[in-house]
């Protein structure tokens, strides 16, 4: 049951409830000492870092005590037959493990939904935020200090979950802790361990099950042609508040870009952000391919040899890779001014071609993969300066902090 589709006196009367009846018990319930809940965005899907970290400890930590917890009844039936501690939200079952539980994982900012907020009260809260990036959010943004500006409005906020203090806020270096998070978030620890999600980009043979949730049949069909020495070329953008992507705002022309690809031995891949209401514009073209966009792509980047970013986050996932980076920027005013403020250091970053138009993404495209790549060595700095580390080890480098700091003090204090 998602309350948040129901009218604000009712939310507002079951976080009340919540606040009487649920905070107290978890003052009398006592903690299991080692006992995580772990829980991904949208009400639980099996995607980003939630879910990576989860096949971590499925496959490296067979003896630690943890739940997948999800309000999503296709996750929920999808991930059951494979796994034994899928939690469905709400349940008995659910409500008895999460009182019980000492931390919870989570990468979004819908975690406190539903009265989740109250009965993780006492819990320990660790934040793997969907995405190292651009835009200012949270704390950081204009519209959030906006809406933060009178007394009634911060209690509002904080009655309902929505002023959380983190015990620890996963980051992928100083730079980005800095700059990006520590002004957007208020947390106990930053802890420049690298994302789970990353752990299968530099390593795509890392986890048996990395594939679940994703596109397969694409990224099978994609990996085929590139044995055939077809490049592939993934789109993609993020999500505008105002609507619009390079396709629906008109900028690129699906029918012109097929021939391209045909006439330059390319397939566009396109990606398009999951809020977006549409899945697919068109399946009668021989070298564009629509990747399901409420799917995990990150399985998929390993297949990518070039991709078009905008704002979007991918992009600091992608460039791990160091691999050409091409910026369709065609409305970045619009962008800046209507939907997201983005980071000064945002020009920084901007290490590839820059493009408003399909005829000069085209030229681009063209130049580098006829050898001319001339920003290597420019993304070989921004991954330095992103991440303090570029292996595999991320999830494990999270849990270690976790089991020292919430689980295994713990269990000395018990002794």
């Amino acid at each position: 049951m998602n309350l948040n589709k129901y009218s604000k006196p009712i939310i507002f009367l079951t976080t009340l409830l919540g606040w009487i009846f649920i905070v107290p018990l978890t003052y009398l319930i006592p903690k299991k000492r080692n006992r995580m809940v772990l829980m991904g965005a949208k009400d639980g899907f099996f995607i980003d870092n939630v879910k990576f970290f989860f096949l971590y400890l499925s496959e490296k930590e067979a003896d630690q005590d943890f739940y997948l917890l999800t309000a999503n009844k296709d996750t929920y039936e999808t991930l059951r037959s494979k796994y034994s501690n899928i939690l469905y939200y709400p349940s008995l079952k659910a409500y008895w493990i999460i009182l019980r539980s000492k931390v919870l994982v989570v990468d979004n900012f819908s975690w406190m939904d539903n009265c989740r907020f109250q009965l993780f009260w006492r819990a320990k809260i660790i934040q793997i935020w969907h995405g190292i990036g651009f835009k200012k959010i949270q704390r950081s943004n204009k519209f959030f200090i906006k809406e933060n500006s009178s007394l009634y409005r911060r209690f509002i906020l904080n009655f309902v979950g929505k002023l959380p203090v983190y015990n620890a806020l996963i980051s992928t270096g100083e730079f980005f802790t800095e700059k990006f998070f520590k002004p957007a978030f208020l947390s106990d620890y930053f802890i420049d361990t690298g994302y789970p999600r990353n752990d299968v980009v530099v390593n795509p043979a890392k986890y048996q099950n990395s594939d679940i949730n994703s596109d397969v049949a694409t990224i099978h069909k994609v990996a085929k042609m590139r044995k055939n020495g077809i490049r592939s070329i993934l789109y993609a953008p993020t999500f505008r508040d105002t609507g619009g992507d390079g396709i629906s705002d008109g900028i690129l022309d699906l029918e012109k870009l097929n021939q391209f690809a045909l006439n330059n031995n390319f397939v566009f891949v396109f990606k398009l952000h999951p809020l977006p209401q549409y899945k697919s514009i068109s399946d009668n073209f021989e070298r564009i391919i629509w990747y399901d966009n409420v799917m995990d792509v990150y399985p998929f980047l390993p297949e990518v040899d070039g991709m078009i970013s905008d704002y979007s986050s991918i992009y600091m996932d992608y460039i791990l890779l160091n691999r050409p980076i091409f910026f369709l920027l065609y409305d970045r005013e619009k962008y800046e001014t209507k939907d997201r403020e983005l980071h000064s250091f945002f020009n920084d970053f901007l290490v590839g071609s820059i493009s408003t138009n399909q005829a000069k993404l085209e030229k681009d495209l063209v130049s580098c993969f006829s050898g001319k790549d001339e920003f290597k060595n420019e993304r070989s700095k921004i991954i330095k300066k992103s991440y303090m580390n570029i292996d595999d080890n991320s999830s494990q480098r999270i849990f270690k902090f976790i089991k020292e700091h919430y689980l295994r003090n713990n269990l000395k204090k018990l002794k």
